[in-house]
């Protein structure tokens, strides 16, 4: 029942989201989804996971000579069409395993994994939401999603506020670079400051939280929070807060503040930092 509870919120996120993926993982559903990838040599493959643990699929590479390993076990897996191409920059071909996790954690792991003498997994990416990767023209990779810890802020899931997020990734290091595509948060901004009108903000500034929570007020809160976490995931940080304050209810806004924060600090963009190497 949970799982079945977890796949009816996936169909939600999906309908919804800012960004969208694919919802099918070849494994364990696809009839053929252990057939063989071959990438520069490398054997690569999903296969059934361990009996009596919660993993359905494990994907595994095998280097030229070499001896097969599992670099990613979970509930349901894909390779990613990015597959083969280098992604970090450092001149070495990856592939990514991509994956959901089911049950109750209702989360998406991507596994990064370089194709060296002795494959290894150069990042593990774990997200609320799918994330997109993107070859540019100029060889470069981009990663796309949302930050997932905005979910169910001050709105329901089905109007929540995802902000979206570009990375790079650079060797191990993921590293923001959203703030390269202001022009796409400004379409963003300009759109939710053309159906604000004068009335609204005045009667939302007047409310407090503490009578109805806005439940009356839900589309302008979106407005407001629209500008706010586009201005802030844009790098553009002392925008952010002035909206915050010419917008946001007095009494309210530095709760808010600090609310905002916090989902920042615990989403994705609060975990950028390099992860210690996985053991060989």
């Amino acid at each position: 029942m949970a799982r079945f509870q977890c796949l009816v919120l996936l169909a939600i996120l999906f309908l919804f989201a800012p960004l969208h993926a694919s919802t099918a993982f070849d494994c364990p559903l696809s009839p053929d989804y252990q057939r063989a990838h071959r990438i520069a040599g490398y054997l690569i493959r999903m296969l059934p996971g361990p009996k009596d643990t919660p993993y359905r699929c494990r994907g595994t590479v095998t280097p030229p000579n070499g001896h097969r390993l599992t670099v990613a076990k979970e509930w349901a897996m894909s390779l990613d069409p990015v597959s083969g191409t280098d992604i970090n920059g450092d001149g070495i071909r990856e592939i990514v395993f991509d994956s959901f996790s089911g049950g109750e954690k209702c989360c998406y792991i991507y596994w990064i994994v370089s194709l060296e003498r002795k494959p290894r997994v150069v990042r593990e990416i774990r997200n609320q939401v799918p994330l997109v990767f993107h070859k540019r023209s100029d060889g470069v990779t981009e990663i796309r999603t949302g930050e997932g810890s905005f979910d169910l802020f001050f709105l329901p899931q089905s109007d929540a506020v995802i902000p979206e997020l570009v990375l790079r990734l650079e060797g191990g290091q993921l590293t923001d670079i959203s703030s390269e595509y202001r022009e796409e948060y400004n379409q963003r901004i300009s759109k939710a400051r053309s159906e604000l009108t004068a009335s609204d903000l005045e009667k939302f500034r007047q409310s407090r939280y503490n009578q109805n929570m806005f439940i009356d007020q839900l589309p302008t809160v979106k407005r407001v929070l629209t500008i706010v976490l586009n201005y802030l995931y844009s790098s553009r940080e002392p925008q952010a807060w002035q909206a915050l304050d010419e917008m946001w209810p007095p009494s309210d806004k530095e709760r808010v503040r600090g609310l905002i924060l916090e989902r920042r600090a615990r989403g994705l963009l609060g975990h950028l930092a390099p992860e210690p190497a996985h053991p060989q």
